[in-house]
């Protein structure tokens, strides 16, 4: 400018106002956000099932659940207990979630029950499952 106006004295400011997000980039921004927590929580829960069913083949193949069997312990005494003490492993994990949810105000109501249900389906998907495999690291 200087050099085209002739005017070694010419001076100038430069504002930049950007416009205010549209709609679709404040979309985008939630599905990302909602995009990065969905695939945290699949790691995460992902890694509790590998543990339940690991723990399932690992007595079924070393032949514990037939000792306790041998030893009187009822086939529903044995799978109740598991389900307990898996679904109580598995609650430690979904109420951390949940607190997170209403801690950081992430507005996830919804996914907060269907992260409370999540044990009720998971785990006797993963019981009938664990007898597919022969070694706990296949599983």
């Amino acid at each position: 400018m200087k050099v085209a106006t002739r005017n070694q004295d010419f001076k100038f400011k430069v504002r930049s106002t950007p416009y205010p997000p549209t709609q679709l980039t404040k979309a985008r921004i939630e599905t990302t956000a909602a995009s990065t927590v969905i695939f945290v929580s699949a790691i995460a829960y992902s890694m509790m099932v590998v543990a339940v069913v690991s723990y399932l083949v690992v007595e079924r193949t070393n032949g514990l659940k037939h000792l306790q069997i041998i030893s009187g312990m009822q086939l529903s005494a044995y799978w109740i207990g598991n389900f307990v003490f898996d679904f109580l492993k598995m609650q430690v994990t979904i109420c951390m979630t949940i607190v997170m949810f209403f801690g950081f105000d992430l507005g996830y109501e919804n996914a907060a029950v269907t992260y409370a249900c999540l044990p009720f389906g998971i785990l006797p998907f993963t019981y009938v499952t664990s007898f597919i495999f022969s070694s706990d690291s296949a599983a």
